[in-house]
């Protein structure tokens, strides 16, 4: 549950742009970002995840963005973009051989685990999952995009997507607790 946390900004830019526009979408993603690494840095963890600095990045200079030049951005143009970026970061992170999902376990995990075979390659399966998922959520926006009579079907395949990453973690992680 950790990671759908660290995608709070995402979920809350979708909600937020959709009532009230983009830049207060950006600004709502931007805002909850900061928050999750402030959570973080101030905690016990005393640093944030990929995902929640890549949120803080991303949203932040968007956000500073819309607000200097008011661009003439879609709705869809920009939530592709947004969900392609953090594609790009989660397929980089387990490219580099650091799956994304390494930063929320080692929170909880015994340091004596964090370099054994089986921990590292429990992430990787993670890892892969989601980005799975987010390449789901990246086509859907695309088809959304390109075909907005498509909009319900995409939306579904979003949700869809992200709850089956989240109902595989949990599952996954219960598996190897046995």
């Amino acid at each position: 549950m950790n990671i759908l946390i660290g995608l709070l900004p995402f979920i809350l830019f979708a909600l937020v742009e959709r009532l009230a526009g983009i830049p207060a979408g950006l600004c709502a993603g931007a805002l909850s970002a900061l928050a999750l690494c402030l959570r973080d840095w101030t905690g016990p963890r005393r640093h944030s995840g990929l995902i929640e600095l890549v949120s803080l990045l991303l949203f932040g200079s968007l956000a500073v963005y819309a607000g200097l030049y008011s661009p003439h951005w879609t709705v869809m143009g920009v939530r592709i973009v947004v969900d392609a970026i953090l594609l790009l970061v989660m397929l980089a992170s387990m490219l580099i051989g650091r799956p994304f999902t390494l930063g929320y376990a080692k929170a909880d995990a015994d340091p004596a685990d964090w370099l054994s075979p089986r921990f590292i390659r429990s992430h990787y399966v993670v890892s892969g999952v989601w980005t799975g998922a987010l390449a789901v959520v990246v086509l859907a926006d695309a088809l959304i995009l390109f075909w907005p009579r498509a909009t319900l079907a995409g939306v579904a395949l979003i949700v869809a997507a992200l709850m089956a990453a989240s109902r595989f973690t949990s599952r996954y992680a219960a598996s190897l607790r046995t």
